[in-house]
């Protein structure tokens, strides 16, 4: 038993009692059911709460349904595991069903229920009969976001004909050497006979698409390692003696690169507010414009690697691949316009909720909401604490004074704006559900490894302690 998941003094409390197999799995439910009953306390007390909800396949192929939930509690916002439970067909009707039942069961009101955070699935968010149609129609003022990070997967997934035949052309050379144990070890040892910086290539798989800007800059920094291995073998060696593929490569390998910064400030804004999380990605698409500009003006230090290849090779890029690049560009921004504009644009009408003490007010809000925010942006009290990065804590504190601007705000700030934390939590899952335990219920065991909430474990082995049998 761990001290860094349950602490030292309940430790030595567990380890005083005789444990067989069923006795540290009956610990574990006890812990589990403890730790969701405060969860469940928490959230009921609390006036809102949004959800974020995604379905994986585990070791077993069995569908799993992961669900999180984001609360007020003690003044401040929480988030923390609501259920994990096994699903069979994952159809909208199943997913509504199961989430609908554990609501109901755990004594949640739906009417509280003011955001759902899914992915783009068709069972997630279809036109007619969907999840989010479903959870709508129980809480017709609940707002459905589409997870950022699936939304910038599918705007960097969109790639020209020619950069397309690059990057799979560059993974099959990956996987040529990477998915054979014996071509892997010779390529390793051919590595360290030259005495490279790296000894072996990073595997791309779909799934993990973040993956490709490490993979080609991987294969960048090793194309004179991996030509040598290759030389007589396969004609993929072809494309690595070619420059203009190279020059595509390396400026994938750039582009991907930054993409995945994007998205890894994507992963931890759990934390910030979907305010934030604009202003970033609006950052992002004005690079793009700039890093166009450059590549037309012949400016290639935008792009590391592809400046490296150029100057220690003394290449001249072509028309036709400037041309290629500064079109990718442009494809990039107008997907991030095509997936984020519309709500871009519905959200600048709500600046006031991340800068409460500008002097236009906004003509949508009510009469009551407008006089609360014209004596909010002149208190100068207010003005002097107030403070951007902690939005949330500041229209909780103001939540008696002004309760119709907090109404709205909360509202708009609460809910998720990716599923970051169920992606967490399935690859929690894989370590604690293997091949070797395949049939293990896994929700218990995962709740404890995920939750925030501290687990009292002394509270809960005193309450659900038995007599020792005397045999024992």
């Amino acid at each position: 038993m761990r001290p860094t998941m349950f602490g030292e003094k309940e430790v030595k409390e567990i380890e005083r009692i005789p444990l067989s197999n069923n006795t540290v799995a009956r610990r574990i439910d006890e812990m589990a059911e403890w730790a969701e009953d405060e969860l469940i306390r928490r959230v009921v007390c609390s006036k809102y709460y949004t959800l974020q909800l995604d379905e994986s396949t585990d070791v077993q192929g069995l569908s799993q349904l992961l669900v999180f939930v984001r609360y007020i509690w003690q003044n401040d916002a929480h988030e923390d595991i609501l259920f994990c439970k096994p699903i069979s067909r994952g159809t909208a009707e199943e997913i509504f069903n199961v989430i609908d039942s554990y609501i109901k069961e755990k004594g949640l009101q739906w009417k509280n229920c003011f955001g759902i955070c899914t992915d783009s699935a068709r069972a997630m968010c279809g036109k007619n009969s969907s999840v989010v149609t479903r959870v709508l129609k129980q809480s017709p003022c609940a707002l459905w976001t589409h997870c950022s990070l699936h939304r910038e997967a599918l705007v960097s997934k969109a790639l020209p004909n020619d950069f397309k035949t690059v990057l799979n052309t560059a993974v099959k050379i990956v996987n040529y050497i990477k998915t054979k144990p014996l071509q892997a070890r010779l390529f390793q040892k051919l590595c360290e006979e030259m005495g490279s910086l790296h000894t072996s290539l990073l595997l791309h798989t779909e799934v993990r698409w973040l993956s490709r800007g490490k993979v080609l800059t991987r294969l960048v920094e090793l194309r004179n390692e991996v030509t040598i291995y290759l030389e007589g073998k396969t004609e993929y060696i072809e494309s690595l003696l070619d420059k203009e593929f190279i020059l595509k490569l390396t400026y994938l390998a750039d582009i991907f690169s930054k993409l995945n910064e994007l998205n890894l400030y994507l992963q931890g804004s759990n934390e910030s507010d979907i305010f934030a999380v604009h202003d970033r990605i609006r950052a992002f698409m004005k690079k793009l414009m700039l890093w166009r500009s450059c590549i037309e003006d012949g400016k290639y230090d935008c792009f590391e690697t592809l400046e490296t290849f150029i100057i220690e090779n003394q290449v001249q890029p072509k028309t036709n691949v400037l041309s290629a690049i500064s079109t990718h560009l442009s494809l990039l921004k107008n997907n991030f316009d095509a997936y984020f504009g519309e709500e871009m644009k519905k959200l600048d009408s709500l600046n006031w909720i991340c800068n409460p003490f500008q002097d236009r007010l906004p003509s949508s809000m009510s009469t009551k909401a407008s006089e609360e925010l014209n004596d909010l942006s002149e208190d100068t009290s207010l003005k002097n604490s107030f403070n951007r990065k902690q939005l949330t804590k500041f229209w909780l504190s103001v939540a008696g004074n002004y309760p119709c601007l907090f109404d709205e705000a909360i509202k708009v700030l609460l809910p998720f704006s990716t599923s970051y934390l169920c992606e967490a939590g399935f690859s929690a899952m894989i370590s604690i559900k293997t091949k070797y335990r395949n049939k293990l219920d896994v929700s218990n065991s995962l709740r404890l490894k995920v939750t925030k909430i501290e687990v009292d474990a002394k509270a809960v082995m005193t309450k659900n302690r038995k007599q020792i049998h005397p045999s024992h």
